[in-house]
């Protein structure tokens, strides 16, 4: 195979690769742009143990709170106010009030009323594009259980917007300890113009183990996080530039990343990460009126990594994924290598989870 052939090889494989980037971009896109973003007010707090005194210091920020560790993915935002300074909306002139100066379409507002004996929490969902109250929740509690009591309000208002709008909301699920077989495909280039002047990246291909210890870790904002870590095992080729010399060099080599992944949905997820690289090189050379000659090179590297992926299903999962990695040798390599590949779960089981 010549050298302008591998060249155009590589051109149309990279061509592929960016046509499937921007396809998960698109795909991306709509979910985040289509979200239903909905606004909590400041809400007034009426202790009627304390002589009725009504202050707005707490309740939204902690129904907010509450709100965003509900696993809902992209679909639904809540946010504060831009200007919380303005007094809890208490009627419909209040809440237009508010609508039209922080420009936003729906909003919540309402109070929480405490005696002796139990809090009662009512809130209104209000839609200011047609001037009313779409839906008013109720929750009751004894005094101890104020917790319990946002935990309700904040069920009620997120299945009644999802089931409004139709949205696919992340169900409820149990945490799983799993452990799958990554399987990719790519191809890397150097970043490091002497490196491009006498060496062409072309192929590279992997496989490894990726341990989840629990794929319900935390929920951030509406969005499941979760750590993963395991040892990755890639293979890639290199090819000299045959107007200079004949070269190959043929790079194994190991990651241990740890992972951080986010699931915006049911079938859509990012991630990235960063590991640590343990590397061979087995490179080999003919100079012209020379004899060839070989040697092999063993160090250690760095990588990050960021990418996409895709659910089909339980067990199976494809990715597209960004390498960046910095092979520390004499002269060290930095290169980037875009890989698709497919996960397969092989392990799964149910974690008990202690809080």
């Amino acid at each position: 195979m010549t050298y302008n052939k591998i060249k155009y090889f590589i051109t149309c494989f990279g061509k592929i690769v960016l046509k499937y980037t921007i396809i998960f971009i698109l795909i991306l896109l709509p979910i985040s742009l289509n979200a239903i973003e909905v606004h909590v007010s400041p809400i007034l707090f009426i202790d009627e143990t304390d002589q009725g005194s009504r202050n707005t210091g707490r309740v939204q920020q902690e129904l907010l709170s509450m709100l965003w560790t509900k696993n809902i993915g992209l679909v639904m935002r809540f946010n504060s106010l831009n200007d919380n300074r303005i007094n809890a909306p208490q009627s419909i002139t209040d809440a237009i009030t508010v609508c039209r100066t922080e420009r936003i379409d729906y909003l919540l507002y309402g109070y929480v009323s405490k005696n002796a004996h139990n809090m009662r929490m009512e809130i209104r969902l209000f839609d200011y594009i047609n001037r009313r109250i779409i839906q008013t929740f109720f929750s009751m509690d004894d005094t101890d259980n104020y917790e319990r009591l946002l935990d309700d309000m904040s069920s009620k208002i997120i299945f009644y917007i999802a089931e409004m709008f139709n949205l696919e909301t992340i169900q409820e699920k149990q945490a799983f300890t799993r452990i799958s077989i990554p399987v990719n495909a790519g191809y890397w280039t150097p970043f490091d113009k002497n490196w491009l002047e006498v060496m062409l990246g072309t192929v590279t291909l992997g496989s490894g183990v990726e341990f989840t210890p629990t794929d319900n870790l935390f929920v951030f904002r509406g969005i499941n996080c979760y750590l993963s870590t395991g040892a990755i095992f890639q293979y890639r080729l290199g090819v000299g530039n045959p107007s200079r010399y004949e070269a190959y060099n043929h790079t194994f080599y190991i990651t241990f990343p740890l992972t951080l992944n986010l699931v915006l949905s049911q079938q859509h997820g990012v991630f990235t990460g960063f590991g640590l690289v343990y590397f061979l090189e087995f490179f080999s050379m003919t100079e012209k009126y020379s004899a060839s000659r070989s040697s092999v090179y063993g160090n250690m590297g760095i990588n990050f990594n960021f990418g996409y992926r895709f659910m089909m299903g339980e067990n199976r999962s494809l990715f597209f994924r960004n390498n960046f990695d910095f092979l520390i040798n004499k002269n060290t390599l930095v290169s980037y290598s875009p890989v698709i590949g497919m996960n397969f779960q092989v392990y799964d089981k149910e974690v008990k989870r202690k809080w």
